[in-house]
């Protein structure tokens, strides 16, 4: 019977610590100290917060990132089928130069796309390259958007201000997304924060 209590004792240690676990990695940024405000508006419409999270490089806390989108939703594919505006809004943590951002993005697109989707979108990438060589670099505090709106294109914002003309390419942004919020995303605890995710209480874990 004692063999059998710490057996027992040790499964819920264990649940106990993969619950924490859970929810240690889909951190929102407000346990760094950014605040997302619950709704912006773009173009007229009122965009709402989906979710934030933090990305790392190793223990390194580089940047937040937030998507404010039409609607709310909790599973890629619905963010997806939403048609509207939608932004993704980064807030430094640490300064960086904005190609690295650019090269994360680049990746991501190819991670997540068909090699004849990709080739597709090679304009679209350069155009992106040549915005972000004028930005060149992004410091600590600075928040940066990737804004897409119907019929215009997908933005880029600086502290609030537009760098460069839109990329005119509709299916350029919904490919940026998916660097954080497809198949084969940056993490898949930064993607669970975006989607809002929320771990299973520990009871539910136990049982």
């Amino acid at each position: 019977m004692a063999r059998i209590g710490r057996h027992a004792t040790a499964i819920a240690g264990l649940s106990l610590a993969l619950g924490l676990a859970q929810w240690a990695g889909a951190q929102t940024a407000d346990v760094v100290g950014v605040h997302y405000p619950a709704t912006i508006k773009v173009e007229g419409t009122n965009l709402t917060l989906n979710g934030s999270g933090i990305s790392y490089r190793a223990v390194a806390k580089l940047y937040t990132v937030g998507l404010y989108v039409p609607q709310k939703a909790n599973k890629s594919e619905t963010v997806f089928a939403t048609g509207g505006p939608k932004q993704l809004r980064f807030v430094m943590l640490q300064g960086m130069r904005v190609d690295e951002l650019g090269k994360v993005i680049t990746k991501g697109i190819e991670n997540n796309s068909s090699r004849e989707e990709f080739f597709k979108l090679i304009p679209s990438i350069r155009q992106m390259g040549e915005e972000f060589s004028r930005i060149r670099r992004l410091n600590t505090g600075d928040t940066f958007a990737i804004e897409y709106v119907p019929k215009r294109g997908t933005m880029f914002f600086v502290n609030g201000q537009p760098a460069g003309l839109p990329l005119e390419d509709n299916l350029f942004f919904p490919a940026v997304l998916r660097t954080w919020l497809g198949g084969r995303p940056v993490t898949p605890d930064l993607k669970d924060a975006l989607l809002d995710y929320k771990a299973p209480p520990v009871l539910d874990a136990l049982q």
